[in-house]
């Protein structure tokens, strides 16, 4: 057993290498470290335990440097991605590059990025070069020391090492974290997508193929811009503009008296894609699958004659949404990453809408997709938003007195320093599109797709499908052509009841794009809005909605 333990140690140091030198990440060292803890004994321990192998030490040394090399030219190709993207890469992302790319742009490519790969190949060959020498040194050590016989028990641990490997791979993600199968099931998950995008794309078309029936017409200014901010796990609960005893949303704050501020919207589902199903399509909890036969706020804003903007800190998407986002005029993508688990900060899109801002367009829908305060929550701002780590509240009382463990308060202040962050970036969108084109007339919404539970009634942090917490959302519009209103005006729309899975009838509102499929009924800024229709439909998990905001009780 000690020759497997010592291979086992050469393999981790290695892996060790790679991450201190940020090739890979913690989770990825995680995973590739119980893998080849698993792998290494259990596949090359049977040149030990099997007596007919065990006569070819040689199939033994060599099968231990396959193992480990692997290992470690998949963490190398790792860090060389990383280092291209930026962020740790989306292995889809990758193979559309590969797939799309010709042979000029290949050698472009090689030429262009010639260093990275010198680098990435020299840190390969230094790591291939330790463990060489290292399996030398142990060959020598072993031969001078007789190697004990095997018995039972290591027979037993060999046995039981290969068969976790095995059922390591039940699991897809670990199973997708080997080295031998992790391009391989990236590339049947990149043509599953590409057959399902083509399947969908062409039911939507053949579904949208009359649009004189969709009775589009435009009846707005001569020029108007809709910017429409898109959150992500934002609960209404966490932001001072809604009475949160911390500070987590001053920028908006002191906009205040230009805003109207909802206090009463539930989204129609706790999580992204369901929700943004419904609130840029027809679709909603009473009919779902609407989306497929009518068509999407893009559709009736391009229909209407509008040039659309689609900025996101989202991974980009083959399925669904990237069917939606393609459909807009410009699209800028900021996350290149393997996903939303990735730390690309919200406010680098500033630049790009005040880019989208400017565009001489008279018509445009400016549609901004953030990571707002997607689970992991401190990767979801700079370190100088960490404002109440180390605070000691009125929060954190409660939070204790609540009997909230240690890890669900620590959660909390980061969910807090995401809210705090998310102000900043939104507060400052909005000036961005208040202060473009006075001429024009302008509008902005901001909504999340869903909220987030992070202690306020249970030990628990992260989506909420059937409480309350899950579904209870900011949202707040700025629009030119309401202000000088009076406060009245304003209170009698901040408390409309209303759920999301109805706000495409707002946003085409806000554009002044009529159509069969707006109901000013559904538009919570229209006269003719019937707040008695959501007193009465509201659902949350199939189940009536009961209008509260829990902050830390049980009940």
């Amino acid at each position: 057993m000690n020759k497997l333990l010592a291979r086992l140690g050469l393999g981790l140091t290695g892996l060790v290498f790679f991450w201190a030198l940020e090739c890979i990440s913690t989770n990825e060292l995680a995973k590739s470290g119980v893998l080849m803890a698993a792998a290494l004994p259990g596949i090359a321990g049977l040149f030990l335990v099997l007596p007919w192998l065990r006569e070819r030490p040689r199939w033994f040394s060599r099968t231990a440097l396959a193992i480990i090399g692997l290992f470690f030219l998949d963490a190398a190709i790792k860090g060389f991605l990383r280092d291209y993207f930026g962020l740790r890469p989306n292995p889809i992302l990758v193979l559309q590059a590969i797939f799309n790319t010709n042979p000029a742009e290949s050698s472009e490519f090689f030429r262009h990025n010639g260093r990275d790969l010198a680098e990435s190949l020299g840190l390969l060959l230094v790591a291939w070069t330790g463990l060489w020498l290292g399996e030398r040194w142990l060959q020598r050590r072993e031969q001078v020391r007789p190697a004990a016989p095997w018995r039972w028990r290591g027979r037993l641990a060999v046995g039981s090492l290969l068969a976790v490997f095995v059922a390591l791979h039940f699991n897809p993600t670990m199973a997708k974290e080997n080295p031998l199968l992790f391009w391989p099931i990236r590339y049947l998950d990149y043509r599953e997508q590409l057959a399902q995008a083509a399947h969908m794309e062409a039911d939507v078309a053949r579904n949208m193929a009359h649009r004189s029936d969709w009775q589009v017409r435009y009846a707005g200014p001569e020029r108007n811009t809709v910017v429409w901010i898109i959150g992500e796990s934002l609960n209404r609960a966490n932001m001072s503009l809604y009475g949160y005893e911390r500070p987590t949303s001053p920028t908006l704050e002191s906009m205040r008296k230009e805003l109207i501020v909802f206090r009463d919207v539930v989204s129609s589902a706790p999580a992204t894609m369901d929700s943004l199903m419904k609130m840029l399509t027809p679709a909603d909890l009473n009919d779902p699958q609407a989306w497929n036969r009518k068509p999407d706020v893009l559709m009736l804003a391009r229909e209407a004659g509008f040039r659309i903007h689609w900025l996101s800190n989202q991974p980009p998407n083959d399925g669904w949404l990237g069917l939606v986002s393609r459909r807009a005029d410009e699209q800028v993508f900021i996350n290149k990453g393997s996903g939303r688990g990735e730390n690309n900060f919200d406010g680098n899109l500033l630049p790009a809408l005040e880019t989208a801002l400017q565009d001489p367009a008279p018509k445009k829908l400016i549609v901004v997709h953030l990571l707002g305060a997607h689970p992991t929550y401190d990767m979801r701002y700079p370190s100088q938003y960490a404002r109440f780590d180390t605070v000691r509240d009125g929060v954190m009382e409660k939070l204790e007195g609540a009997d909230r463990s240690a890890w669900i308060r620590q959660l909390r202040n980061e969910y807090d320093n995401a809210m705090a962050y998310n102000d900043y970036v939104v507060g400052n969108m909005a000036r961005l599109t208040m202060n473009a084109a006075r001429e024009d007339n302008a509008s902005l919404l901001f909504s999340s797709d869903h909220a987030q539970e992070v202690g306020h009634t249970r030990n628990h942090a992260g989506q909420s499908v059937a409480d309350a917490t899950g579904y209870e959302i900011p949202m707040l519009v700025w629009t030119r052509s309401f202000t000088g209103k009076s406060p009245e005006d304003k209170a009698r729309l901040e408390y409309r009841p209303y759920q999301t899975d109805q706000l495409e009838h707002t946003v085409m509102g806000l554009m002044g794009v009529r159509s069969r499929y707006y109901d000013a009924r559904h538009d919570i800024l229209s006269e003719d809005f019937t707040s008695g229709v959501f007193h009465q439909q509201r659902r949350i998990n199939g189940q009536p909605y009961q209008p509260r905001t829990v902050a830390y009780n049980q009940n």
